[in-house]
């Protein structure tokens, strides 16, 4: 059963497939796939998703056991070609490079930077008050521009 819903500032455009239950509070470009197939998936506030062909999967494999679900947090930036597996959870202002993937099932701590051909990982002492300033730049840009030139979805908002 699809069941999305979506803040108020949020922008997903028409293209993006959704499937599951999943909660939106962010930008997402057209042509991204978001499945969840077992269990919801939770995206936070102010992330940009950018588009073709990103995967978020979060399969909640039978034999798992305490496993509830997955989340991406706030301010976070995953970019083109990434993919997000398993029942991995992403913390806050991260980035998931182009092309780069979680393993299956990775906890991804707060201020991590995947990058790089192999995917390596290095962890942020703080958010820069530029890149947040920069972030929040682009989030209002994308705001204002995708639905120019891109058909919304209309869902549900919570």
């Amino acid at each position: 059963r699809n069941r999305v819903t979506a803040g108020a500032r949020s922008v997903v455009c028409q293209e993006t497939e959704l499937r599951g239950e999943i909660s939106i509070g962010t930008v997402i470009h057209p042509q991204c796939r978001i499945i969840a197939e077992n269990g919801p998936i939770y995206i936070g506030k102010n992330n940009i998703i950018e588009e073709n062909p990103f995967d978020v999967y979060f399969l909640l494999l039978t034999l798992l056991i305490d496993v509830e679900g997955s989340r991406i947090g706030n301010n976070n930036i995953v970019e083109a070609r990434s993919r997000i597996k398993g029942s991995s959870a992403i913390g806050n202002h991260c980035v998931i490079g182009a092309a780069c993937t979680t393993e299956s099932n990775e906890t991804i701590p707060d201020l991590t930077v995947i990058y790089g051909s192999q995917s390596k990982r290095r962890t942020q002492n703080e958010p820069l008050p530029t890149q947040a300033t920069l972030h929040a730049r682009h989030l209002d840009y994308l705001r204002e521009v995708l639905p120019k030139y891109n058909h919304l979805k209309k869902l549900e908002a919570n």
